[in-house]
């Protein structure tokens, strides 16, 4: 299957950070370019890649993920601006599609998961996104508000529709074009020669310094999976609260060019079960205050 479509591209790229973050992995195909001993062979091979996505808040920046009825979550707060930085893992450009509460994040129409406009993010880097892109230069700032006050309740309004129904949940789908990486591929090759046999007594002594070191002989090399705490808030409704659950709004103009171009892409994330999702909502507990009332101590009888 094949798709064809424009897409935006955010010209404001961003370091990666070491900050905890969704990531998930997804199997990628490709042909491997070898030069083995001056001739050329091609093999294919499959490679997890990490995928990541970052809820960044303004002030505190990324915000702690934790695991809340099985799930990614983030706790928001009334009024908090936030970004979503996407990072690119690939040796090639790919499109996401970034979705919050349902809605496509530049067009703000209900996106599938693949027929969604879709941001550029060019190869091994990483784009912020600070709200729902409005026009080609400027974007209307992300932020987190109740149910009756946001973005899809007002979008639904207008469809007839009721688009609220998905709040309090961001996605991001990603694709990319086979022949672009293959390409990659070939044009970085593996150069390796005929390994020779290594003798019992070499391979002896390299596991005995190995022990005596105390390092293993082999260790496979981890992809950057990231640990989640167990959310241990209470799961109160809005029922027992009287709390609306939590969603996007549209808030001020904020500064952000994009330019549009043309990509054709085939592989990618197609299902919901392949994408990164993130859910939120405004913490359902109030805090405990350590001091609840001046005075002094009462006088027993």
């Amino acid at each position: 299957m094949r798709f064809n479509t424009r897409l935006w591209m955010g010209l404001l790229a961003l370091l990666a950070s070491n900050a905890q973050a969704a990531v998930k992995g997804q199997e990628v195909k490709y042909q491997m370019a070898i030069v083995e001993d001056g001739e050329l062979v091609h093999e294919a091979r499959r490679q997890h890649f990490g995928f990541r996505v970052e809820v960044v808040d303004d002030s505190e920046g990324v915000k702690p993920e934790t695991v809340k009825n099985g799930r990614p979550f983030v706790t928001a707060s009334k009024g908090e601006r936030y970004s979503v930085r996407l990072y690119n893992p690939l040796p090639v450009r790919v499109g996401v599609n970034l979705t919050v509460d349902g809605l496509n994040s530049i067009s703000g129409q209900p996106s599938g998961i693949a027929d969604g406009q879709k941001w550029m993010i060019e190869p091994f880097s990483s784009i912020t996104i600070p709200g729902w892109q409005v026009s080609g230069g400027e974007a209307r700032r992300f932020f987190f508000t109740e149910k009756p006050k946001t973005y899809a309740k007002w979008r639904g309004d207008e469809m007839g529709k009721d688009l609220s129904a998905n709040c309090g949940v961001i996605g991001a789908a990603y694709f990319w074009n086979q022949k672009e990486l293959d390409a990659y591929y070939e044009d970085h090759p593996l150069y390796r020669t005929s390994q020779r046999p290594v003798p019992y007594s070499e391979n002896r002594a390299e596991k005995s310094l190995a022990a005596a070191s105390g390092a293993p002989a082999c260790a496979p090399r981890a992809m950057g999976d990231v640990e989640m705490k167990k959310d241990s808030r209470s799961e109160e409704s809005r029922d027992q609260t009287g709390q609306e659950p939590a969603g996007t709004g549209m808030g001020e103009h904020e500064y952000h060019p994009t330019t549009e171009v043309a990509f054709d892409f085939d592989r990618g994330m197609y299902t919901p079960s392949q994408a990164l999702v993130i859910y939120y909502d405004f913490a359902k507990v109030s805090s405990p205050n350590p001091f609840p009332a001046a005075g002094y101590s009462p006088e027993m009888p």
